[in-house]
């Protein structure tokens, strides 16, 4: 049984209508949790379409037949040079609909990656196993002091991920307390999350009426923490029930009214928390035809960001506080964002043979084309949508770029050329190859200076164990072979650009123009891993050292035979 692919089945055969004959094809197959490799009954199986359906048995057995046609003659132009030699299966015609199987049950993940059957030589009959990864629970209950089930307080929770090599937290989706003040989370994937409550005003105080002292309850983190950073990780396993209960104060709560200055009438987004220790869960809104930001707060000191968007963007910055009344804060100056020149230099040795230096000149203009300059935000929270990435000026023949719009922060810089590689990244003194770009409140940015050439090395080798897969496929018992990850890893310094790779599904790789300098040689097996590996982190690369190939390259050499084994889904982590 495989994952992945096209089914090739073997069919029943009659004749239909215009050239045309049916085929029957007799499914069988099974749905198992991926965890336990115990049978799922009632499961829902569907063909990818939702064409056939079938409901699994308490043994999670299922049997379906399903039936097309194909158009002889189009079969017969297309049998030649379609398999492998020695293959009795059958054909697949470009009339044939792709035959893949998905399955979903209440309580179990719906799979990502749809299961392909193989044809069992001896019935002839197409057999599929699903596999279906239990869910993930977070439950627990928000207690609330003094309050008689009135109070319903929204919890939200933030999941920890890996996105382009860097760690995040990320929304996962959030709930409101049912009156008793339980809360669950359910349909989640294994993983690091932590718990927030958001900020409530107590009901009762607002009917009070106007000039009224006003209530609420601010934010916690599980367990019991108003430092985002400071909040303990909730782990959970596939199928497993993680409890997490926490406790909300009832506090007195002020008016808070920041006039806004230079920003446009139009939207914008405020993000507000206590200064120097930044999290979710606060809130304050922006009133554009009045130009303020108004709401209600507790006693604290407060940092309140204001965002504005449009063609020409900008970010205000003010720090303030709250003591026992009300608050007309001094003016929030909303500053333009920044803009970042990226200056792209050449040093391309190869030239086509027969090209004159002015072609050549040519030749390097186009491979600048679809070169890609991206500034990446490095902050772990609190970073979603401050992804910028370069645009060529007119008239400089795509030699310079600019970043409109840069906020606030810091970030790294991604370069990406599909001829060459980067080989330097500065701004100023700072190498942005192994440091972040730092870009400050309306402060100008040193335009970034970025070379590239294409006489890097080659590196192929062979994944080991992959033979037996290529040869399996070509037998025909797989439809679809599985696939290798093959990645270069930079040593001795934090990777910023994406490392080299290669994906393969016979086990030989080969890369070329890898920059010199030190490498860790490593693969993972694309079906056992998202492959969203924090390739940022230097004690995560660290701790690859002895389950890869260790290697060096210099300018234009070429390494060979370099074999790596493939690392399971757990090794690494």
């Amino acid at each position: 049984m495989v994952l992945g692919g096209v089914v090739r089945d073997n069919m029943a055969q009659g004749r239909g209508n215009g050239g045309q004959q049916e085929r029957v094809a007799r499914v069988r197959g099974r749905v198992l949790n991926r965890v336990t490799n115990e049978p799922i009954g009632r499961a829902l199986v569907t063909t990818v379409g939702d064409e056939y359906a079938a409901i699994t048995d308490d043994r999670g057995l299922f049997e379906m037949k399903i039936a097309e046609r194909v158009d002889q003659r189009q079969e017969a132009a297309n049998v030649v040079g379609s398999r492998p030699a020695g293959d009795n299966i059958g054909v697949i015609s470009q009339f044939e609909t792709a035959r893949a199987f998905q399955a979903k049950r209440p309580g179990f993940l719906e799979n990502r990656q749809p299961a392909i059957g193989d044809v069992d030589q001896k019935s002839k009959e197409i057999e599929v196993t699903i596999y279906l990864v239990p869910e993930a629970l977070i439950v627990g209950r928000v207690a609330v002091p003094g309050s008689e089930g009135d109070v319903r307080i929204r919890c939200e929770l933030y999941r920890h991920q890996t996105i382009e090599g860097r760690e995040r937290w990320q929304p996962a989706g959030s709930f409101t307390t049912w009156g008793s003040g339980e809360f669950r989370f359910s349909g989640l994937e294994a993983g690091t999350y932590r718990l927030i409550t958001h900020e409530e005003m107590d009901r009762d105080s607002v009917a009070v009426g106007p000039g009224a002292q006003m209530f609420g309850y601010p934010p916690i983190y599980y367990p019991n923490t108003t430092d985002f950073s400071l909040a303990s990780p909730i782990v959970v396993k596939a199928g497993e029930t993680a409890q997490a209960n926490v406790t909300v104060a009832r506090r007195q709560y002020y008016r808070v009214r920041i006039p806004v200055r230079n920003t446009p009438l139009a939207e914008a987004n405020v993000t507000v928390y206590p200064t120097e220790h930044w999290g979710p869960g606060w809130s304050l809104g922006y009133n554009p035809m009045q130009r303020v930001i108004e709401g209600m707060l507790p006693d604290g000191d407060y940092t309140v960001e204001l965002e504005t968007f449009g063609e020409t963007t900008s970010t205000g910055v003010a720090h303030f506080l709250v003591k026992g009344e009300a608050l007309e804060g001094a003016p929030l100056y909303s500053v333009p964002d920044s803009s970042v020149t990226v200056n792209v230099r050449t040093e391309f040795q190869s030239v086509p043979n027969g090209e004159s230096q002015e072609s050549a000149e040519t030749i390097s203009r186009e491979r600048l084309v679809n070169f890609v300059v991206t500034l990446r935000p490095l902050e772990e929270f609190g970073s979603t949508g401050r992804e910028s990435s370069a645009r060529p000026v007119e008239g400089t023949e795509n030699r310079t770029l600019t970043i409109l719009n840069v906020r606030p922060g810091r970030y790294r810089v991604a370069a990406q050329a599909t001829n060459g590689y980067v080989a330097s990244i500065r701004s100023g003194g700072v190498d942005l190859l192994n440091q972040p770009l730092v870009v400050g409140t309306g402060g100008g940015v040193l335009p970034i200076e970025i070379t590239l050439r294409d006489d890097g090395a080659e590196v192929s080798g062979t994944v080991e164990g992959a033979a037996g897969v290529k040869a399996h496929w070509q037998q025909g018992r797989t439809n679809i072979p599985k696939y290798w990850r093959v990645f270069l890893l930079p040593m001795g310094r934090m990777i910023w650009q994406e490392p080299p790779w290669y994906r393969t599904w016979d086990g030989t790789f080969r890369l070329s123009n890898v920059p010199p300098g030190e490498y860790l040689v490593v693969a993972y097996e694309e079906y056992q891993k998202d492959l969203s590996l924090p390739l940022g982190d230097e004690e995560f690369v660290r701790g690859l050292e002895g389950k890869g190939q260790r290697i060096h390259v210099e300018t234009g050499e070429k390494v060979a035979n370099v074999k790596v084994r493939a690392l399971a889904g757990s090794d690494g982590e």
